[in-house]
C-alpha cells in the first residue's frame, strides 16, 4: 500500500511540473485571444549558459476594409463583410477595446516595476504606443534603446523578467481608413539549477528523450513512413518548392540553405481526429514532464497543444520541440512537429545534419533529394 500512495504521489508532482507554462500577464492574454487571429505563442528553451528562457507573445491586428470606392479591397480579420459601414464600425470598437484592455493591465503592474516606460501618441489617425517594463533585473542587466520613441529592451540574464507592448497605426493611402499592428511580449529568464555556477548546458539526449514518446506514437491505426530530404546542390526554383527553412547562419549576414534530413513521419487519417488528438495529449505531456526534469539540456519548445494545418500557401506554424546540440560534440539537430493536412494529422520526427528544408510536398514524399521526387505509394 505504501509503494502505491508513492507512486501516486510522485505522478502528481511530473503532472505539476509538466503544466502549460504560466506567465504574470496569463490574464491579459485570455482576455485579447478573441481579438487575434495567429492566438499567443508561448515559448521555452535553454540556448546555452546554463539557463531557460520563457517568451510569450500576442500579434495584434487591425485593418480597416477599404471599398471599390477608395480603390483598394483590403484586408478585415472579422467574421463578416457584408455590411462595410458595419465592419468599420465594429473595427473601431474593437481596436478601442483591446487597446483599453492592454492598458489596464499593463498600468496596474507598472507600480511593481523595477523600472517601466509609457509613450503614446495619437496625431491625425497616427497611433503610436509603448510599453517597455522590467518587473526584475538580473544580475549585470543592461538595457537598450531600440527606437525614437524610447522603448527598451533587455539582456536575457537569469533573474531578469519583462514586458514590452507596441502598437503603431496609420491611415491607408484612401486617407479614410486605417490600419495597425500591435505586439505583446512577456519574457523571463532564469537560471539552471546546479548549473549556474558553470554557466553551461549540455546537448539534448533525444534517445532518452524519445523512449518516452515512442511508445505513444506506436499505437494502433498510426501509420509510418520514413522520409529522406537532401538539399545539397542547387535547385531551380527552391523558393517554390520548399515551404520553410531552418536555415544556417554563416556568421557574415549570409544563410547556408544545405541540409539533410532523415525521419519517420506517424500519420493519423482526417477520420480518427479523436486518436490523433488524444496522442498529441499525451506526447505534449510527455514533452513537458522531460524538459522540466532536464532543464540543462539545449532545446526550444513552443507550448501549443492544437494541431497546425501546413497547406502551401499557408504560413509554416507547429508545434514543434527543437533539440539543439554542443557543435563540438554533435553535428546533428532533432526536431518533432506536428502539424496537419487535408489527409489527416502527422507527428514528424526528424534528424537534421545542416540546414532543414521543409519540402512543400512534405505529406506524400518519401524522399526529396535535390528537386527529384519519390511519392509515397498510394498516397499522392
Amino acid at each position: 500500500m505504501k509503494q502505491i500512495i508513492f507512486t501516486a504521489m510522485l505522478l502528481t508532482c511530473i503532472v505539476n511540473a509538466s503544466a502549460q507554462e504560466k506567465t504574470k500577464l496569463d490574464n491579459l492574454f485570455k482576455e485579447l485571444k478573441p481579438f487575434t487571429h495567429k492566438g499567443i505563442t508561448t515559448t521555452r528553451g535553454n540556448y546555452g549558459k546554463g539557463q531557460t528562457t520563457t517568451i510569450s507573445q500576442v500579434y495584434i491586428g487591425f485593418n480597416e476594409y477599404c471599398s471599390s470606392i477608395c480603390g483598394e479591397e483590403g484586408e478585415f480579420w472579422g467574421d463578416s463583410i457584408w455590411n462595410q459601414s458595419t465592419t468599420n464600425k465594429t473595427d473601431h470598437q474593437s481596436k478601442e477595446r483591446f487597446l483599453n484592455i492592454v492598458r489596464h493591465h499593463l498600468d496596474s503592474i507598472m507600480p511593481m516595476a523595477e523600472e517601466c516606460y509609457h509613450f503614446e501618441s495619437h496625431n491625425q489617425g497616427i497611433d503610436t504606443i509603448r510599453y517597455s517594463i522590467c518587473l526584475h533585473s538580473g544580475k549585470n542587466q543592461t538595457k537598450r534603446c531600440d527606437n525614437k520613441q524610447g522603448n527598451y529592451s533587455y539582456n536575457n540574464v537569469p533573474g531578469t523578467e519583462t514586458v514590452s507592448f507596441s502598437y503603431d497605426s496609420d491611415l491607408k493611402f484612401c486617407k479614410r481608413h486605417h490600419k495597425g499592428e500591435g505586439l505583446l511580449k512577456y519574457s523571463r529568464t532564469e537560471s539552471v539549477p546546479d548549473h549556474q555556477s558553470t554557466e553551461k548546458s549540455i546537448s539534448f539526449d533525444w534517445a532518452q528523450y524519445m523512449q518516452t514518446i515512442t511508445p505513444l506514437l506506436n499505437q494502433q491505426g498510426v501509420i509510418q513512413h520514413k522520409f529522406h530530404w537532401l538539399l545539397d546542390s542547387f535547385v531551380e526554383n527552391a523558393d517554390k518548392e520548399y515551404l520553410y527553412f531552418h536555415v544556417i547562419s554563416n556568421g557574415d549576414g549570409s544563410y547556408d540553405l544545405r541540409g539533410e534530413t532523415y525521419g519517420t513521419m506517424y500519420f493519423i487519417p482526417r477520420n480518427q481526429k479523436i486518436l490523433a488528438d488524444s496522442i498529441l495529449k499525451s506526447v505534449d505531456f510527455a514533452t513537458q514532464t522531460y524538459i522540466y526534469q532536464h532543464p540543462e539540456q539545449l532545446y526550444e519548445y513552443r507550448f501549443n497543444p492544437h494541431f497546425q494545418t501546413i497547406t502551401p500557401p499557408q504560413e509554416y506554424q507547429n508545434h514543434e520541440l527543437l533539440a539543439t546540440r554542443d557543435k563540438r560534440e554533435n553535428p546533428y539537430n532533432h526536431h518533432l512537429i506536428v502539424c496537419s493536412d487535408i489527409r489527416g494529422y502527422y507527428f514528424l520526427v526528424c534528424e537534421t545534419k545542416g540546414a532543414m528544408g521543409f519540402p512543400r510536398e512534405w505529406g506524400v514524399l518519401k524522399s526529396f533529394v535535390n528537386g527529384k521526387k519519390e511519392y509515397i505509394k498510394g498516397v499522392k
